[in-house]
């Protein structure tokens, strides 16, 4: 393939141009011999960009087409980024969905036990009723059963008791199936809502799943789209300024590319390092195996349970702990796994997810996107430094909101993490 080629004159306003500039362009060129024909259908072919150089109706033509082209990409890459953030704010729903069914259960559950318990403790005192009136001498007077203590004086508290035991066993007796019959339906809710917790959690997982496809998907075509609107800048460059060759921007674009082999050949980095600002070894607790801290300087703290939710005034569950510290401060894999999403989610803001095994699973929030050092499928050690410490999403200042979930339904991740040797 040969053009002609004009001479450029050295006083020429392309000759003025910066060298930045100029090497950008030629690296877009250059991209043109390698981009799939498919990733610029809309936009004209080089060889009629070329052809409308010299003709005026041509190049204008030319042009509108490629702006066209440009419009359309700029588009795709908008729609996947709200794909991707779609998918993240399902997943935040989904994980938030599962920390509510979790608390129901927990009330049930809170509540089925001291049913029981009382029916238990009625049982007792029905019991010692009758041993009482069945006592040779024994007066039946509720005073002597308050005397005889083990939970009677609980178990009567509240009842309108004549004097005279005999007459109100009936009335214990009844209190006690009362309770009973409470124990049982309240267990009976409590598994229905152990069975809609589980039922969330899988459904959370899969929503995690979609998320992290959609957002690898979404890396993808805004590469495509960069790489395209490269081109179609390199075109619109071309038309703009016909002393521009192709001869040039070869000559250029190669030497640049000799370039990025000399730097494609030097040796990686060592396997587990960050990719953050503060790498694992400096000051970090270096990576490995094992289970680490996610942080290491923090101000304050606020524990997994039940509170008042600090932007909604809700009370409800806080599925994690929460390390108030400055924005930027590392942030660390608590032990080796697979990152199993990366990016926006809801009230989480942006958020990590790192999957260990066995069901188990830690989950970082409140990043900045500048602050998320990994990508989903990417493989972490234990103390690798995975994240900066942002304010985003429902965060109210510099925070690591940290989460452990086991099976998908979350636990206290220091009293987990404790477990594991963790202080």
């Amino acid at each position: 393939m040969s053009h002609s080629v004009r001479p450029v004159p050295l006083s020429s306003p392309l000759r003025r141009r910066t060298s930045a500039t100029t090497v950008a362009l030629v690296l877009a060129v250059l991209a043109t011999f390698l981009v799939p024909d498919r990733a610029i259908a809309a936009a004209p072919t080089w060889q009629a960009v070329l052809a409308a150089r010299d003709d005026e109706s041509a190049k204008k033509k030319a042009l509108a087409d490629l702006q066209t082209a440009l419009d359309a990409a700029s588009a795709r890459a908008e729609a996947a980024r709200t794909s991707a953030d779609e998918a993240g704010r399902v997943l935040g729903e989904a994980q938030a969905a599962v920390d509510e069914a979790t608390a129901r259960h927990e009330r049930l559950e809170t509540r089925r036990a001291e049913a029981r318990e009382t029916a238990d403790s009625s049982r007792r005192v029905v019991g010692q009723a009758a041993a009482l009136l069945a006592r040779p001498g024994s007066g039946g007077m509720v005073g002597d059963l308050l005397a005889a203590g083990d939970g009677a004086q609980e178990v009567l508290k509240g009842l309108s008791l004549s004097s005279k035991l005999g007459e109100n066993v009936g009335r214990l007796r009844e209190r006690a199936q009362a309770a009973d019959n409470l124990a049982t339906s309240l267990a009976d809710q409590a598994a229905v809502a152990l069975a809609e917790r589980d039922r969330l959690a899988a459904d959370a997982q899969t929503a995690l799943d979609e998320a992290a496809a959609a957002s690898v998907t979404a890396e993808a075509d805004l590469a495509a789209v960069d790489d395209e609107k490269a081109t179609l800048a390199a075109q619109v460059a071309l038309l703009e300024d016909d002393r521009m060759t192709l001869e040039q921007a070869y000559a250029q674009a190669q030497a640049a590319a000799a370039a990025a082999a000399a730097a494609a050949a030097r040796p990686a980095p060592a396997a587990g390092g960050g990719t953050g600002p503060v790498a694992p070894g400096t000051g970090g607790p270096g990576p490995g195996t094992g289970w680490v801290a996610a942080i290491r300087a923090f101000g304050s703290y606020q524990a997994y349970g039940y509170r008042i939710h600090p932007i909604t005034g809700e009370y409800k569950l806080h599925a994690g702990a929460d390390f108030g510290a400055s924005c930027g401060t590392p942030i660390y894999s608590v032990s080796a796994g697979r990152v199993s999403y990366a990016g926006p989610s809801s009230g989480y803001g942006n958020l990590i997810v790192v999957d260990h095994g066995g069901g188990v699973s830690s989950a970082y929030a409140h990043m900045e996107r500048n602050g998320i050092y990994v990508s989903v499928g990417q493989q972490v050690a234990a103390g690798q430094n995975i994240a900066g410490v942002g304010t985003s999403g429902g965060s109210t200042g510099c925070h690591l909101h940290l989460e452990v979930r086991q099976g998908g339904v979350p636990t206290d991740p220091v009293v987990f993490l404790a477990s594991k040797g963790v202080r």
